[in-house]
C-alpha cells in the first residue's frame, strides 16, 4: 500500500501521475562589499531590477485579467505596492551607501528583515503575504544575478508539481495541459496561489508539512484535491481502483448530463431543492448550465483577501450583478464578507489572537470596519434590482446582532432613495454555524427569513477541531451523531417557526452526508457545482420515509427517546 499524506483540500479534482519536483531557484547571494565609487552604479542596478520585475509583474497582471478577468487579476497588486514600497526602497538602498553592499546582498538583507517581522506575527494572511514577498525577491535578485527562473510547466511529461511552495507567478505560468495537479509544503486555502489553482480547475492539496522533501521527481502520486489527501507510490491495487474511479467517473459525467433538466426529486415524490455554492463571479455561467434552482451561497470574500485596499461600493455591484443576471429569475444568496480565522484583508491591520477562530469572526469584524459592510450592503441592493437576491450573514449569534443588519440594511436602502439609485428587494439570512445559534434558532428565526447552516465551521465548533489543521483530519467528522442531533434541532426550530432552511458547508456536496441530511429533515442543499447532477441523481434515488426513519433510529437516546 502507498503513503496516504493528509493536507488541506485547495482545489477539487482527482488526478494521478508522476511527481514533478519544483525546486526554488537556487540565487547565490554572497557577502560582497564595493569602493565607494560604486555605490551609485549599485543603485542604478537595484532600480533597474526592480523596475523590470515591476513591468514584469504589471504583464503578468494583465495576462491573468485576460485569462480568468480583472478580480483575479488583483492578486499581483500587493506584488506591484511591495515594489514600490518606501521603506523596503529605502532600506535597500542604505545598505548600499552606508554598508557599501552590493545591490543583490543589500536587498536580499532588507528583504530578510521584512520576513522576520511578518513571520513573527505566525498569522495565516502575514504566511500568504510572505508568499508575495518570496515572489518579489525571486523576481529581483534573478535579475541582479541573472539566474534562471524554474518555469513549472517546462517539462515535456504531464504531472503532479510538487513544491514546498508555488508563487502565483508561477501558477500563472501552469500550462493545465501538463500540469494534472498541485501539491506543496506551505500554503493555505484562500491563499493567492490555491485561489489561481481553483480557477484554472487544476486540482490542489495544500499545507502537506515536508512533502517536498519526501518525494523525488518520477514518483507516482494520486492526489485528491476534494478531500486533500495525496497517497505517494500507490499500490497496484490502489492504482487500479483509482483508474476504475476515474473512468467510472467520466462516464458518469456523460451519463449525468439528461439530468440537468429534471427536478431533484425523491422516489417518493419529495422535491429536493439544489442550489450551487460560487466562489467567484465566473462560477455562475457553469452554475446556470445546470439548471439549478439558484444558487445558495455566493461567496464575496474573492473581493478583499489578499487585497491591498477594500472594494468600492462599485467594483462589488459590478461583480454581483454579473451573476444576478447571470442567474435570473433564480434567486441568488449573496453571503457578506466571512472574514477572520484564515481570512483576513491585508488592508487591515493585524489582530494578534490566540485563538483566531473563536475570535475576531464573521460579522464580529463589522465592527472593526462597518464602512466595509456598509458599502457591501448598498452593492447588494443595487444588484437585486436585476434579480432575486438573498443577504446572508455569517456567524450570528444574538438577536441583537439581527437587529443591528437591519439597521445597516434600513440605512442603506434610505440613503439609495434620497440618491435616486435604483435598489431591489432582499431577504435577510443568518448563517447558523455554532452551537449558540442553533439553540436559539426558535427566536432567531423570527428575525430573519431564512437560515443556511454552514457545517463547515459547525463542524469545528461542535467537536472543537481545527479544520485547517490537517494532523487533526481524522477528528473533522462530517458524520459524527453530535453534529447530526444540531442538525436535527435546527430544522425543527426552522420548521416551528416556519422559516426556510438549506445546507450550504460541504455536507451538501458529499454524497453520504446528503442522505443524512434529508433524513434529518432539511429540504434545500447548496453544493459546489462540480456535485450539482451526482447530488440529483442520488436524490432521485433516496426514499424520504426510509431515511427519516433510519436517522431516528441512529439518534436515539440510551433510553429510546428521542
Amino acid at each position: 500500500m502507498g503513503e496516504l499524506v493528509q493536507g488541506i483540500p485547495a482545489s477539487p479534482g482527482i488526478v494521478f501521475g508522476p511527481a514533478r519536483v519544483i525546486r526554488p531557484p537556487v540565487l547565490n547571494v554572497a557577502h560582497a562589499t564595493v569602493p565607494p565609487e560604486q555605490v551609485e552604479v549599485e543603485v542604478v542596478r537595484f532600480h533597474q531590477a526592480r523596475e523590470s520585475a515591476i513591468a514584469h509583474t504589471a504583464e503578468l497582471r494583465t495576462r491573468v485579467s485576460g485569462r480568468l478577468g480583472a478580480v483575479q487579476a488583483k492578486i499581483f497588486d500587493p506584488q506591484l505596492m511591495m515594489l514600490e514600497d518606501p521603506d523596503l526602497i529605502e532600506g535597500t538602498i542604505t545598505y548600499i551607501s552606508d554598508s557599501f553592499l552590493t545591490a543583490e546582498r543589500a536587498f536580499s538583507l532588507r528583504v530578510l528583515e521584512f520576513r522576520s517581522q511578518w513571520l513573527d506575527a505566525t498569522h495565516a494572511r502575514v504566511m500568504d503575504r510572505v508568499a508575495d514577498l518570496n515572489d518579489v525577491q525571486t523576481r529581483v535578485l534573478t535579475r541582479l544575478i541573472e539566474a534562471i527562473e524554474s518555469d513549472p510547466s517546462e517539462a515535456e511529461e504531464p504531472a503532479i508539481l510538487v513544491a514546498r511552495e508555488l508563487t502565483p507567478s508561477q501558477i500563472v505560468e501552469i500550462d493545465p495541459d501538463r500540469v494534472l495537479g498541485i501539491a506543496t509544503d506551505a500554503g493555505t486555502r484562500t491563499a493567492h496561489a490555491s485561489i489561481l489553482a481553483r480557477s484554472l480547475k487544476i486540482p490542489a492539496v495544500v499545507g502537506l508539512g515536508d512533502f517536498s522533501q519526501r518525494v523525488e521527481s518520477g514518483v507516482e502520486l494520486i492526489l485528491d484535491g476534494r478531500r486533500g489527501k495525496v497517497v505517494i507510490d500507490p499500490s497496484e491495487t490502489e492504482k487500479h481502483k483509482f483508474h476504475d474511479r476515474h473512468v467510472k467517473a467520466k462516464e458518469n459525467a456523460k451519463e449525468l448530463a439528461y439530468l440537468k433538466g429534471i427536478e431533484a426529486t425523491t422516489k417518493d415524490g419529495t422535491r429536493i431543492g439544489l442550489h450551487a455554492n460560487l466562489e467567484l463571479p465566473a462560477d455562475a455561467e457553469e452554475a446556470a448550465s445546470l439548471e439549478v434552482d439558484g444558487v445558495g451561497l455566493f461567496r464575496t470574500e474573492f473581493l478583499v483577501v489578499g487585497k491591498t485596499s477594500a472594494p468600492d461600493e462599485e467594483e462589488q455591484y459590478e461583480a454581483f450583478k454579473q451573476v444576478v443576471e447571470i442567474m435570473a429569475p433564480r434567486p441568488v444568496t449573496i453571503r457578506t464578507f466571512d472574514l477572520g480565522g484564515d481570512k483576513f484583508p491585508l488592508f487591515l491591520p493585524p489582530i494578534i489572537e490566540e485563538n483566531p477562530f473563536l475570535g475576531w469572526r464573521g460579522m464580529r469584524v463589522y465592527e472593526l470596519i462597518p464602512e466595509l459592510f456598509h458599502s457591501q450592503v448598498r452593492a447588494i441592493l443595487r444588484a437585486a434590482a436585476h434579480g432575486l437576491v438573498r443577504i446572508l450573514v455569517p456567524m450570528v449569534n444574538s438577536v441583537e446582532e439581527v437587529r443591528g443588519i437591519r439597521a445597516v440594511l434600513d440605512k442603506a436602502r434610505a440613503e439609495l432613495r434620497e440618491e435616486g439609485v435604483t435598489q431591489g428587494e432582499v431577504l435577510l439570512g443568518a448563517m447558523l454555524e455554532t452551537p449558540a445559534s442553533i439553540a436559539i434558532a426558535d427566536v432567531l428565526g423570527r428575525h430573519v427569513d431564512f437560515f443556511s447552516i454552514g457545517t463547515n465551521d459547525l463542524i469545528q465548533y461542535v467537536l472543537a477541531v481545527d479544520r485547517g489543521n490537517a494532523q487533526l483530519s481524522d477528528y473533522y467528522d462530517l458524520y459524527h451523531p453530535a453534529l447530526l442531533r444540531y442538525i436535527r434541532e435546527a430544522v425543527r426550530s426552522a420548521e416551528q417557526v416556519g422559516v426556510p432552511l438549506c445546507v450550504c458547508g460541504e455536507a451538501a456536496s458529499d454524497p453520504l452526508g446528503a442522505a443524512l441530511l434529508i433524513g434529518l429533515g432539511v429540504r434545500s442543499l447548496s453544493c459546489t457545482p462540480n456535485a450539482v447532477l451526482e447530488q440529483k441523481k442520488l436524490i432521485r434515488s433516496l426514499d424520504v420515509r426510509q431515511l427519516e426513519s433510519f436517522m431516528k433510529k441512529l439518534l436515539k437516546t440510551e433510553t429510546g427517546k428521542e
